[in-house]
């Protein structure tokens, strides 16, 4: 059975895929066509990729072990 393109919340789903290209071929193709024409999601796959920036210039120790735990516990969900 052929799926049709990807709505907004199955592309907000698997950005973290998309952007580690962790998505089988189609299923990139598919969530990469979508951020081209959704406006909203492309913003959300914006706003993913300046959290990340921003993090990964952090350096070991600068942020406090509770405050790593609550942030890994928030991208997990």
């Amino acid at each position: 059975m052929e799926q049709g393109p990807p709505e907004c919340d199955e592309v907000l789903a698997s950005l973290t895929d998309y952007l580690d290209d962790a998505l089988t071929p189609g299923r990139h193709e598919g969530v990469a066509a979508h951020l081209g024409v959704c406006p909203g999601c492309a913003a959300w796959l914006a706003q993913l990729r300046a959290t990340i920036a921003a993090l990964g210039c952090l350096r070991d120790g600068v942020v406090p072990p509770p405050v790593l735990t609550a942030l890994r516990e928030s991208f997990s969900r």
